[in-house]
C-alpha cells in the first residue's frame, strides 16, 4: 500500500533516530567523574617517553545528566593481530582500547554517534579500516560507552576525557592525542576541542553535528514545514498516541511517500534542498533515505520535555521554495509555525550539550561530510565553518565534501587519507586542502571523493 512506510515509522525510528532527547533532564555528578581501574585488561606497550600528560585539574563537566539507571554489555573484542585487546568499566561507562605491540606513543579516541534511548550502554571499535590502519601504523585507540545514551554530546565528552586520563594512568602519557568521530560524535569532537583543547592534538569528524544544537533546530524545521505544507496540525503537547497519528496517517495522506510524493510532498522535498545546501550531488537519494526517520524528534519526545526538544527551536529559520512551486518565501515563512527555545535550556553556561557550538577551537579540525546526508546535513559544516572564521580560526578547520548519498557513507580510503592528512597537519603544521564549502554545492566533491559511486549526477 502508498502509505505502508508512515506506517512502520514508529519501528524504522526507534531503531535509526539519532538526534532526539527524552526523559529527565535534572543534572547530576557524572559517574565518569570518578575513575575506576577496574577494567579487564592486557597490558601492552610502554608509556612514551616524556608525552603530554593531562591537566590535574577537574574539568568542567559538559554533559547534563539525568542519573538513569543503566546496565553495560559486556565490552570484550578480540585484538588484531600485532595488539592487544584492554577492556572493562570505567565508572559508569564501559570502554575498549587496543595497543599495537610497537606503540608508536600516540593515542586515537573514537567518539561514537547516537545509540537510542535504551539504557543498556555499549561500546565499539573505530571503523574496520580506520581500526587496521591505526594498528598498522602503531597508533592505541580507545572508546567509551559513555555513561548514558540519548542525545548526548556533553557526556560523550566527558566519558571520553575521563578515558584518556584513565589511559594515561594505565599506560603513560600519550605524546600526541587525537580525535575521532562520527555524527553525534562529531558534536562530542567540538565540544571537546573548544572546552578541552589542551587535552587533544587535532580531530577528525566524519558526519558530524559540528554545530551543536543546530541539528535539533533542523530537525525542528523538518517536522514544522511539513506541518504548514501538509495542511497537517502536530499536536505538539497532546502525547505519543496523538502526534504519531498525525505524522502517520494524515501526514502521510498529504505529503506521499518519498518516491512518490504528493505535490504538496514536492514543495516539501523543495524547501529541504534549499533548507539543507542547495541543489547537489545525491539529495534525492538522500531525501529518500531519511524522509521518515527526520520526524523522529517528535515520535521521541512528543510534548517536547526533554533537554535537547526543549532548546530547539526554529524561530530563526529562513525558508526559502523555488517560484515555480507556486508559493512565496514570504507566505511559506509566514505560514511556519514557530516553536520557541527554552532559554533554560538553551543556555551555553548551564548546559554546554544543548547549546550551538562557537568555533573557538585551538587544534586542527579536519571534516568530510556527505552532499547527500539529510540527517546531518552539509549546513552543518557550513555553519561551523562559518563560526570557526568568526572566532578567527580558519587556520584551524579544513571541511571536504564526499559525493555520497545517507548518513556517513564514506570509502575506506576516504576515511584513511583523511586521518593520515589530519596528522600530518598535527606534526608538520602543513595544513592539508579542503573544500569551499561556503558557496555553490551543485558540483561540490570531485577532488576527495574516492571513488565515484554509482549514479553520481556528474556535474547536474
Amino acid at each position: 500500500m502508498r502509505h505502508l512506510a508512515f506506517r512502520l515509522l514508529p519501528l524504522v525510528l526507534l531503531i535509526a533516530l539519532v538526534a532526539a532527547a527524552c526523559g529527565d533532564d535534572a543534572q547530576t555528578p557524572s559517574p565518569a567523574s570518578v575513575p575506576a581501574a577496574n577494567g579487564t585488561a592486557s597490558p601492552a606497550g610502554s608509556p612514551a617517553a616524556g608525552g603530554t600528560t593531562t591537566s590535574d585539574a577537574p574539568a568542567k563537566k559538559l554533559g547534563t545528566y539525568s542519573g538513569v539507571a543503566t546496565t553495560t554489555k559486556a565490552p570484550d573484542f578480540t585484538a588484531l593481530s600485532g595488539a592487544k585487546a584492554s577492556f572493562g568499566k570505567l565508572g559508569s561507562a564501559v570502554y575498549r582500547i587496543e595497543m599495537p605491540d610497537k606503540w608508536n606513543g600516540e593515542l586515537v579516541l573514537w567518539a561514537h554517534g547516537y545509540r537510542g534511548s535504551g539504557t543498556e550502554l555499549s561500546t565499539e571499535s573505530p571503523p574496520q579500516a580506520v581500526r587496521k590502519q591505526l594498528i598498522d601504523q602503531g597508533y592505541a585507540w580507545g572508546a567509551s560507552s559513555y555513561s548514558e545514551n540519548g542525545y548526548t554530546p556533553g557526556i560523550g565528552a566527558d566519558d571520553t576525557l575521563a578515558l584518556k586520563k584513565f589511559f594515561v594512568d594505565k599506560f603513560g602519557a600519550p605524546k600526541r592525542t587525537y580525535l575521532t568521530g562520527a555524527s553525534m560524535g562529531g558534536n562530542v569532537i567540538t565540544l571537546s576541542l573548544e572546552n578541552f583543547g589542551n587535552e587533544y592534538d587535532g580531530a577528525l569528524a566524519v558526519c558530524g553535528a559540528l554545530a551543536g544544537e543546530e541539528e535539533i533546530d533542523y530537525l525542528t524545521s523538518w517536522a514544522m514545514v511539513a506541518e504548514y505544507l501538509s495542511g497537517v496540525t502536530i499536536p505538539l503537547g497532546q502525547g505519543a498516541q496523538a502526534v504519531t497519528q498525525a505524522l502517520l496517517t494524515n501526514m502521510g495522506t498529504a505529503l506521499g511517500a518519498a518516491q512518490t510524493p504528493t505535490d504538496k510532498g514536492k514543495r516539501f522535498a523543495n524547501v529541504m534542498q534549499n533548507l539543507t545546501g542547495g541543489p547537489r550531488p545525491f539529495f534525492k537519494e538522500g531525501f529518500v533515505d531519511q524522509y521518515l526517520v527526520n520526524f523522529g524528534l517528535l515520535i521521541a519526545d512528543p510534548n517536547r520535555q526533554g533537554l535537547t526538544s526543549r532548546a530547539s527551536t526554529n524561530e530563526g529559520a529562513n525558508y526559502h521554495i523555488d517560484p515555480s512551486f507556486g508559493l512565496t518565501d514570504a507566505a511559506l515563512n509566514a505560514g511556519v509555525r514557530r516553536l520557541t527555545a527554552d532559554t533554560s535550556a538553551r543556555d551555553a553556561n548551564a548546559h554546554p550539550d544543548a547549546a550551538p557550538t562557537t568555533g573557538r577551537i585551538t587544534k586542527p579540525l579536519l571534516t568530510l561530510h556527505g552532499t547527500g546526508d539529510l540527517f546531518v546535513p552539509i549546513t552543518q559544516e557550513q555553519s561551523y565553518q562559518a563560526k570557526v572564521g568568526a572566532a578567527g580560526k580558519s587556520d584551524l578547520f579544513v571541511a571536504r565534501a564526499i559525493r555520497s548519498a545517507g548518513h556517513c557513507k564514506f570509502s575506506d580510503e576516504e576515511y584513511t587519507t583523511a586521518f593520515n592528512d589530519l596528522t600530518n597537519w598535527v606534526t608538520t603544521g602543513k595544513k592539508p586542502a579542503g573544500d569551499d564549502i561556503s558557496g555553490d554545492l551543485s558540483d561540490i566533491g570531485r577532488k576527495f571523493t574516492t571513488p565515484l559511486r554509482p549514479g553520481d549526477p556528474g556535474n547536474k
